[in-house]
């Protein structure tokens, strides 16, 4: 199996996190897909921003939510990156329209309102975008379960991070893990890299339960290489394309 490279909101090391140019950038790297958040408007039109607040990104403060499009376009989405001075939160549609053909489209829903699974999948197949090529992930339980119900062809991830308890264990165990699968019906888990609590044993022992296991955000050698061994399935950084030619 051959482990595939995600770029994080896109190139986001280089262009802007979640604009077209990091997605556009992502592409032209060539890297196995690319991964972006998606948010409601005030209008409920579908956004793409990791953060539900504009402050990081367009040194705005805009809630989302309560914020239409039209007017969330008038802010500079650069990041501060005084090259891509002028880039704009793009609409979900339009990140589709970069992805080429065959790469993976990872889709963090970060909103808890189910009616955004209905008009993420709108746009995707408006879109043309074959379903395969997407991958719905998410920290919210719900919206994992709700999504495999109403789109049960879709491939879904259970984002999750790891927390240690007052006894210095982590959690989620992969006990812990396997029951969440199960009872969400999800197809993997798209994990924080902390290897020393989510190792190569954990990654093989739910491989061979026939889970997808992909982990997030790895962007040094070191942790590439790690799980490079380890076989997941996917690795996200926001320097996929640079780190894959490092350590291929």
């Amino acid at each position: 199996m051959s482990t595939l490279w995600i770029s994080h909101r896109g190139e986001s090391h280089d262009a802007p996190e979640n604009t077209l140019a990091a997605f556009n950038l992502a592409m032209e790297r060539n890297t196995d897909g690319m991964e972006t958040d998606i948010h409601f408007t005030a209008d409920k039109v579908v956004v793409c921003s990791h953060d539900s607040i504009t402050t990081r990104t367009c040194g705005v403060a805009c809630e989302i939510k309560n914020t239409s499009f039209e007017d969330l376009r008038k802010l500079n989405a650069c990041n501060g990156k005084a090259e891509y001075d002028g880039e704009q939160i793009p609409l979900f549609s339009d990140a589709l329209k970069t992805l080429k053909p065959g790469k993976l489209f990872y889709v963090e829903i970060k909103v808890e309102d189910p009616a955004i699974i209905p008009a993420m999948m709108k746009e995707v197949d408006a879109a043309g975008v074959p379903r395969e090529q997407i991958v719905m992930i998410s920290f919210i339980k719900s919206i994992v379960k709700q999504f495999k119900v109403e789109y049960p062809d879709v491939k879904a991830l259970w984002l999750t991070s790891f927390r240690k308890d007052d006894n210095g264990k982590y959690h989620p165990d992969f006990e812990e893990i396997m029951d969440t699968l199960y009872d969400l019906k999800a197809d993997g888990i798209d994990a924080n890299g902390l290897t020393e609590h989510f190792d190569a044993d954990m990654v093989k022992k739910l491989q061979g339960e026939g889970y997808d296991v992909a982990v997030w955000t790895i962007d040094t050698e070191e942790g590439a290489k790690y799980y490079l061994d380890a076989n997941v399935d996917g690795i996200t950084s926001n320097c996929a394309g640079k780190l894959m030619q490092i350590v291929k």
